[in-house]
């Protein structure tokens, strides 16, 4: 029964905590702001290409830079994109994200670990005793980074 609620609680801290999370867009800026890419592979998803493999072949603008803390990787299949992400897009005028980031890494660690040690001797034997140590991630924190940019043709 302990363990149960020990769970619901790390489980209600870590919902607490990605509820806090935002996403956030940074402006570019540059004297020359007029970029052709080589191609690649992209999706759409809300009306904004995706671009997970190379950029577009076409000219493009930077309009600045999309940072998501947590949710925000793309599926397995290259399908879909954090809500949040797209709304940003949408709201700083992107026709297109090229995804620069996307990361998984452990948020926290736990361990659990024993160790001692007990040796003696005398009429009935020697005696000893021995520990070891483990590690585990507790939970993990998704991220993404992805250059918002507007075609010129």
């Amino acid at each position: 029964m302990k363990s149960l609620l020990k769970s619901i609680a790390l489980a209600s801290v870590c919902l607490l905590v990605s509820a806090c999370a935002t996403t956030n867009f940074y402006p570019h800026e540059s004297r020359d702001n007029t970029y052709i890419g080589k191609g690649g592979s992209r999706f759409v998803n809300e009306g904004i290409d995706i671009w997970f493999i190379g950029e577009p072949d076409r000219k493009y603008s930077i309009l600045g830079y999309i940072e998501s803390p947590l949710g925000a990787v793309v599926d397995d299949t290259h399908k879909t994109v954090s809500s949040t992400i797209l709304k940003k897009a949408h709201e700083v005028g992107a026709d297109a994200l090229i995804e620069v980031v996307t990361q998984t890494q452990p948020n926290s660690t736990g361990a659990a670990w024993g160790g001692g040690g007990m040796f003696g001797g005398g009429y009935h034997g020697g005696y000893s005793g021995m520990g070891i140590g483990i590690g585990f991630p507790i939970s993990q924190q998704s991220s993404a980074r992805y250059t918002a940019i507007k075609y010129l043709n």
